[in-house]
């Protein structure tokens, strides 16, 4: 038996009582060394040596208890004790036990203030499951020198008498600073001793537990249980079980008793000795960790995503929803299976690198992976593992969440996304060329590339509707039609003239005429889709597969409306063509319009005027009326001209002098009293410029009557524009026309006609120059006394330019 090396002889003597605690304990003397370990410590440290007397402290703690204590905080509180730096610590730690298994341990580290051990130091550690108990040190006085010390001399008993008395008062301190309450109990259940802890255990004093029957301590209910093991002490075993018992105050407590009988010389049980610890606070963390538990056994139980729990490469733990993402009815079907056995061959080295990193603790990232079914089949995954403690020991638990649908969805998404882009570029494409064989090509090109077809080709049809021509095609054998007529026994065009789509596909049976037809062309699935223009079938879009044999509801879906968009697109071509042609044809009335009238009106004004010089009276009025209505004409055809320009105007604004503008104006009415005293300025306009003032200076003239007066004055509005007013004296604009009067063919009175140009060609080109026009009363509130047409321009500044 291992014997202690204390460093005070006193010490020695509780050797044999310290070993038979099943606590570990540590003793270290006031010189700071240690003095004593018991045999229970020994063994949880994995000692197998004498300690040397004198051993330090510190170096015993950091070489062999410290070490043993898991988490750093655990081990900062026991070195502060045994260093000095703390009188005492309370706490609860996981410590590595020699066989390489995990316990925890109360920890009670105190000093020793009075008494014969006075200064020492006392590190003791619990197990949760054990409590030790002791022979308090008055059971020692039953020890008598008989027999063969009956003739020693009385100073040697003297002596050894007093190291009786020495001792026992040593074991009785060291029982009282114990922190476990220690009772001796007689037979009839009788408390014969109790320390100070026991008391405080149980809320009592020393005197008022000593003498109490232990059926005191207890619930009625539990007497029985006392009274059985009152009973059973004649069998003379040591028992370690868990008690309630009652405080003074009626409060409960949870405690770990151990019992130990007494036996005296004879054989005769005694009583038994018992050592008591409140494990109150135990019981409540154990309460707490059973429901943590629970409530961790149930989320993962009920959780939707599969997690399992593995160690050493095999699986030892898997939740409802991993059996079923791995298609099995029961755990036993996966659990001991090997991890890597689960995943695809693919990432296994992956997975088996991460197994290592999760058990270290180390965090990994979120994975995507395929797991493989009991089935053999795969599913796609996403998942992580950590580091957790299943059953006491390490290992690492994975959580997954199978995302087949999310690929499912994201793969549609994607479909959906390239259908989207193909018939874009198709419309981009119908938009950008009128050209039929350009957009069939393009079309065929970008069906083929985007959705990864094998083959095609594009057909049209003759104007007669007789046969079928081929405009382009791309890996599309070239007896296609003759092929098609010889299986089928009619034409390609008599096949597509009802303009419904067709679909041959292998699936139809081996002899079915398509699956022959697919055969000679080397297809798997051929689509043919009709292109239609205003309800009449123009072609066809063939489309060929090698790899699958059907086309899906999206693909057919998609594959008629990429026809529509091409029939669309052959719709925009011939508009376009009808278009051009209605434009020279508009062009050429215009050009006889504007040359050909013209010069027929200015030779009938001038012959007008011969008759208007030859004739008197009523010829001669005549010969006037018949002037004007040439006039009227040459204005409506100088007016056709000027909005001509505007539409077929390409050229950008540049600068005009627009003092000269008006000038120049001014002088074409020699007859009409026009005011004007402006500066130079240059604005941004085109060579139109006058045909405003021309407008707006001729209305005047027109409607004012006799003796009108006209005003032209230009203003500043801000540092980049100028207002343009043109007013006059004639009648004014009411104010239900103010708005009216700018747009084509609306004139003064509501009358309608081809001859209201003029102001709708004002308002034309002030747009054109980033203006607006507008007419006001010349006089605010009275109409009658004329109007004041106003309009804006951009001014030019130095070294700027204008865009169109």
């Amino acid at each position: 038996m291992y014997e202690c090396t204390p460093a005070h002889d006193d010490i020695l003597e509780l050797s044999g009582i310290l070993d038979a605690f099943d606590e570990g304990l540590l003793i270290i003397g006031p010189d700071n060394q240690v003095a004593c370990i018991n045999k229970h410590l020994r063994h949880l440290l994995g000692i197998t040596r004498d300690v040397p007397d004198g051993t330090d402290p510190d170096r015993f703690a950091h070489q062999a208890l410290i070490p043993r204590i898991c988490g750093e905080s655990g081990r900062s509180e026991v070195a502060a004790f045994l260093s000095g730096r703390a009188s005492a610590a309370e706490l609860v730690c996981v410590m590595r036990l020699p066989d390489g298994g995990e316990g925890r341990f109360r920890c009670s580290c105190r000093a020793v203030h009075e008494g014969p051990l006075r200064g020492s130091r006392l590190v003791r550690l619990s197990p949760d499951t054990s409590g030790p108990g002791t022979v308090p040190v008055s059971e020692a006085r039953a020890f008598r020198v008989d027999g063969p010390g009956r003739g020693m001399d009385t100073a040697k008993r003297r002596r050894i008498e007093a190291i009786l008395r020495e001792s026992e008062d040593r074991y009785r301190f060291l029982v009282e600073n114990l922190n476990e309450g220690i009772a001796l109990i007689d037979r009839e259940g009788i408390v014969v001793f109790a320390n100070q802890k026991m008391a405080d255990i149980i809320g009592y004093s020393i005197a008022g537990v000593i003498g109490a029957p232990v059926y005191a301590f207890v619930d009625e209910n539990d007497a029985g249980e006392v009274r059985e093991h009152l009973q059973s002490l004649g069998r003379n075993m040591r028992e370690v079980f868990e008690f309630e018992l009652v405080r003074k105050g009626g409060g409960r407590i949870h405690t770990l008793i151990a019992t130990t009988p007494i036996i005296d010389t004879g054989g005769t049980c005694r009583g038994f000795l018992a050592g008591v610890q409140d494990i109150t606070p135990l019981k409540r963390m154990e309460a707490k960790l059973r429901e943590s538990e629970e409530k961790y056994r149930s989320l993962v139980e009920l959780s939707a995503e599969a997690t399992l729990i593995h160690r050493d490469g095999r699986i030892i733990f898997i939740n409802p929803a991993g059996l079923k993402l791995f298609g099995a009815s029961r755990p036993k079907e996966v659990i001991g299976m090997a991890i890597l056995d689960i995943v695809h061959p693919d990432t296994r080295d992956l997975i088996e690198a991460f197994a290592v990193r999760d058990l270290q603790g180390v965090e990994t990232p979120l994975v995507e992976l395929l797991v493989v079914r009991l089935d053999g089949t795969t599913v796609p995954i996403e998942g992580r593992g950590a580091r957790t403690i299943f059953e006491g020991q390490p290992a690492v638990q994975v959580v997954m969440r199978d995302i087949g649908h999310r690929k499912q969805a994201e793969e549609q998404l994607q479909a959906r996304n390239r259908h989207l882009l193909l018939l874009n570029r198709i419309i981009g494409t119908s938009a950008s060329t009128h050209l039929p064989g350009e957009l069939l090509e393009t079309a065929l090109s970008q069906t083929l590339d985007l959705l990864g077809y094998d083959g095609g080709a594009v057909y049209r049809l003759d104007s007669g509707r007789k046969e079928a021509a081929l405009q382009c095609r791309r890996n599309m054998p070239d007896a296609c039609l003759e092929l098609a007529e010889t299986v089928f026994g009619r034409s390609f065009a008599d096949s597509i003239a009802p303009g419904l789509p067709c679909y041959l596909e292998q699936d139809r049976g081996p002899n079915a005429p398509g699956s022959r037809l697919l055969r000679e062309l080397g297809f798997a699935a051929l689509a043919c889709i009709p292109l239609v223009v205003e309800s009449d079938v123009v072609g066809a879009l063939l489309i060929g597969t090698r790899e699958r044999g059907f086309f899906s509801h999206d693909e057919r879906a998609l594959l008629e409306a990429v026809g529509r968009e091409i029939g669309a697109g052959i719709v925009r071509g011939m508009l376009y063509r009808r278009l051009e042609a209605a434009n020279r044809e508009a062009n050429l009335y215009l050009d006889i319009l504007t040359h050909d009238i013209r010069n027929a009106d200015n030779v009938a004004n001038i012959y007008a005027d011969l008759l208007i010089d030859e004739l008197e009276g009523e010829p001669a009025r005549h010969a006037r009326k018949l002037k004007d209505g040439i006039r009227k004409s040459i204005e409506i055809t100088a007016n056709v001209a000027t909005l001509r320009k505007i539409q077929e105007g390409r050229d950008g604004l540049a600068r005009q002098n627009l003092y000269d503008v008006i000038r120049g104006e001014i002088a074409h009415f020699p007859d009409l009293c026009i005011r004007y005293s402006g500066q130079p300025m240059e604005v941004f306009a085109d060579d139109l410029l006058p045909e405003i003032f021309t407008n707006l200076i001729g209305n005047a003239a027109k409607h004012g009557g006799p003796g009108v007066e006209v005003t032209v004055a230009v203003d500043d509005l801000d540092e980049e524009t100028v207002v343009v007013t043109v007013a006059d004296t004639g009648p004014g604009v009411s104010d239900d026309l103010k708005e009216a009067i700018f747009f084509r063919f609306e004139r003064e009175g509501g009358r309608r006609g081809s001859q209201g140009l003029g102001l709708s060609i004002c308002r034309m080109l002030v747009a054109r120059y980033g203006g607006r026009i507008w007419v006001e009363d010349r006089v605010r509130g009275h109409p009658e006394q004329g109007a004041a047409f106003r309009f804006t321009l951009r001014k030019a500044g130095r070294g700027e330019g204008a865009s169109a």
